[in-house]
């Protein structure tokens, strides 16, 4: 069986590039090997994908094009008409992603995202008390 974990992918355009997401929806089609679902509404729309229970390991060939891309994202999209270029700073990509993986040990979470992302994805943890525990 083996460790699993859930991992959550989402990705969307910068708020100067909006108008791009068919490009951003077309590059992800050709070179992910996952579907990712359409959220959103116009000009708010982004992309979302969620792997349950995967085998994410460094090695297996699928887990290895996510890395290799998250790893080239804030170059390969990063926007040349961003002012702050011109001041000596990184520029924003023109797309961004999220990515958080989540093992089944309690401490075992894994969150990266491109230069200025938006922070979209939240991680939430709750403790309640099961109803039928007295039955035990």
């Amino acid at each position: 069986m083996g460790y699993r974990s859930d991992v959550t992918i989402v990705m969307y355009p910068n708020s100067r590039h909006r108008d791009k997401f068919a490009a951003l929806k077309l590059f992800i089609d050709e070179n992910l090997p996952d579907s990712f679902e359409v959220n959103g509404k116009g000009e708010e729309r982004y992309l979302y994908c969620f792997i349950n229970s995967t085998k994410w390991y460094d090695g297996y060939e699928e887990v290895d094009k996510y890395n290799k891309l998250f790893s080239e994202w804030d170059e390969m999209f990063a926007d040349p008409d961003d002012p702050s270029v011109d001041e000596g700073f990184q520029a924003d990509p023109i797309f961004h992603y999220e990515f958080m993986r989540i093992g089944e040990e309690y401490e075992d979470v894994d969150y990266h995202c491109s230069f200025n992302s938006a922070n979209a994805l939240s991680l939430s943890r709750e403790a309640y008390v099961a109803e039928d525990f007295l039955a035990l």
